[in-house]
């Protein structure tokens, strides 16, 4: 049974908000190529948005040949500011940026954020007001924060809901808590799902409508957008795989279990093997990334190793959800080619060969601001739920 008209037109109109949303400016064609929709159905909804003022056109032209040109289109900003935050396991990152998404200041703060969320939503309080401050903004100019958290998320009761992943935080509300702090409106997501959206939307996955986005640092999650959306399951736990059994018996994870793979493959984790090797200084420098040792044939190999593992459980993944990308983020990334060929390695192993011959394997093209980016892109194209 088809849907009533009005149905398939609101369908559409939110289909082409979305798209558009989510990369421009864009052209008629590019809209129509992004959404699957008939040419003339994608004229008739601009002709609307248009003359809502939700969209604007650019009197630019974009011509690259024989035929008319095309004109491109924006969503149409209200104006004030917009505020992204990201919580890692050992920093709070924050940035300040025009509706548009242009940056206005930034910041970064070392802290332990698993051991106290009263004390990390404080400490991201008082570096949101730094920026604020230094760029001369009035807190009531801020229309929207996004903030992202290194933990499962209830997408129903709001509460971080998991006492083993993120212990300091069980129970805890963080949007009311960034409320009562920032005011305004606050959106919350997983942080993995966020570098996902960020890399969709901008970075490595931009042309891609189905991809896996993995976030390898002190903990390992996965952010999926699948038909070009992010998805978070039905209670915001999807993509929590660093805690999947990879090792029996093997060594001791945060969660209580033994033989995770986090515990097997984390940053923390290399680090301490490369230390047990006497490649690196007795402690880690903060400058210091993983590519500075790969000319070490040791240090490639644990690197490479670590990539095994991670593929092993990606490859699950990827039977399961038939991913046309798979981008590698979090501090693990920058071990670059041995630990892509590591991960490529067990998909060649374990993945269907369907599956194992066309997945994309890449690093992430934005890096540590991963997260951070998709926070800002959210709160862009989000409304508060």
């Amino acid at each position: 049974m088809s849907s009533p008209p009005n149905q398939r037109i609101e369908r559409s109109r939110r289909a082409i908000l979305d798209a558009l949303n989510q990369s421009f400016p864009a052209t008629r064609q590019d809209l129509s190529r992004r959404t699957g929709l008939a040419p003339s159905t994608v004229a008739g909804i601009v002709r609307r948005l248009l003359a809502e003022g939700l969209v604007h056109e650019d009197g630019a032209a974009d011509h690259a040949g024989r035929g008319r040109p095309s004109s491109r289109l924006s969503p149409r900003r209200p104006p004030g500011y917009l505020v992204g935050i990201d919580f890692g396991h050992t920093h709070i990152s924050a940035v300040l940026a025009s509706t548009a998404q242009e940056i206005v200041a930034e910041g970064r703060v070392p802290l332990d954020v698993d051991a106290s969320a009263s004390n990390a939503l404080d400490q991201a309080a008082v570096l949101v007001a730094d920026l604020l401050d230094r760029a001369g903004v009035p807190a009531g100019s801020v229309l929207r924060t996004a903030a992202g958290i290194p933990g499962p998320v209830n997408q129903v009761t709001g509460q971080i809901q998991s006492a083993t992943i993120l212990a300091g935080w069980a129970g805890v509300r963080p949007r009311q808590e960034l409320i009562a702090r920032l005011g305004g409106e606050v959106v919350i997501a997983n942080d993995a799902e966020l570098a996902a959206l960020a890399e969709h939307t901008h970075g490595a996955g931009r042309n891609v409508s189905d991809l896996i986005f993995v976030k390898a640092s002190h903990g390992i999650g996965a952010g999926l957008i699948l038909a070009g959306r992010r998805y978070t399951g039905a209670y915001g736990a999807s993509g929590e795989i660093g805690h999947t059994l990879i090792q029996e018996g093997g060594t001791q994870c945060r969660c209580g279990q033994r033989g995770c793979l986090e515990s097997v493959a984390s940053i923390g984790e290399v680090w301490r093997q490369l230390i047990a090797a006497g490649l690196p200084p007795s402690e880690r420098p903060d400058d210091l990334s993983l590519h500075a040792l790969l000319g070490n044939p040791v240090a490639a190999r644990i690197v490479a190793d670590a990539g095994r593992r991670l593929g092993r459980v990606l490859s699950d993944l990827c039977n399961a959800l038939d991913p046309a990308m798979l981008v590698i983020g979090g501090e693990l990334a920058t071990g670059g080619d041995p630990l892509l060929e590591g991960i490529r390695e067990s998909l060649r192993r374990f993945a269907q060969p369907a599956i194992s011959d066309r997945v994309q394997v890449h690093s992430s093209s934005l890096g540590p601001r991963a997260a951070l980016v998709g926070a800002l892109t959210l709160a862009a194209t989000e409304s508060t739920p």
